[in-house]
């Protein structure tokens, strides 16, 4: 059974895949953003198919209790981490995809704050308070199912099998960290970032 410390040595192995992790979603940050500045009609006009299951979580949780919300945003972000992580069996495709579409999403969100003539405050405050937890975990989680995803293409002198047991068997016990960051992220959407952004409104 791998102790704390362990667990961050699997972490600090992967810190050339957790940069590039986070470079390929600010990418996507720039790309969404530079998208819907291009084609804001587009971005509009389609926000069910691109934004679907945001908007959904969002009605859903609509009205309902605060452990109701907490608990379907919680679990809508473990799925994420979960094909994101476990993805990277798929040559590392998966992760890759899904990385770069979240960073895009969010810059669309960024286009469309700004489209309605909202601040970039007011957009900051609604993705800052949970998002120190939230996207470094979902990075974090890229980065594991990219290394999978490069050892079964690149395994070098070792054994692929090994290296792709080791790989989920390091993913599995790292999931010890990355869920309760988003549990906290969660309950600081529900609970903390509502009251910040009206201070922006």
């Amino acid at each position: 059974m791998a102790n704390m410390e362990q667990i961050l040595l699997f972490f600090k192995d992967k810190k050339p895949y957790i940069i590039f992790s986070a470079l390929l979603f600010c990418c996507g940050f720039i790309l969404g953003f530079y998208l819907f500045r291009e084609y804001p009609d587009y971005f509009l006009n389609n926000l069910d198919r691109l934004l679907g299951n945001i908007l959904r979580v969002g009605r859903e949780i609509r009205g309902r209790s605060p452990i109701y919300a907490t608990s379907m945003i919680f679990q809508n972000n473990i799925r994420a981490l979960i094909i994101i992580i476990f993805g990277g069996i798929l040559l590392g495709v998966i992760p890759l995809y899904v990385i770069l579409l979240n960073g895009v999403l969010v810059g669309v969100m960024l286009g469309i704050n700004l489209y309605e003539g909202n601040t970039a405050a007011f957009f900051i405050s609604a993705i800052l308070p949970h998002g120190i937890f939230e996207i470094p975990a979902i990075i974090a989680g890229g980065a594991f199912g990219l290394k999978t995803g490069f050892n079964i293409l690149f395994p070098g002198p070792h054994n692929r099998w090994k290296l792709l047991k080791d790989n989920l068997r390091n993913s599995v016990l790292t999931l010890g960290v990355l869920v309760p960051m988003l549990l906290i992220a969660a309950g600081i959407e529900v609970l903390i970032t509502p009251h910040i952004t009206k201070l922006f409104m």
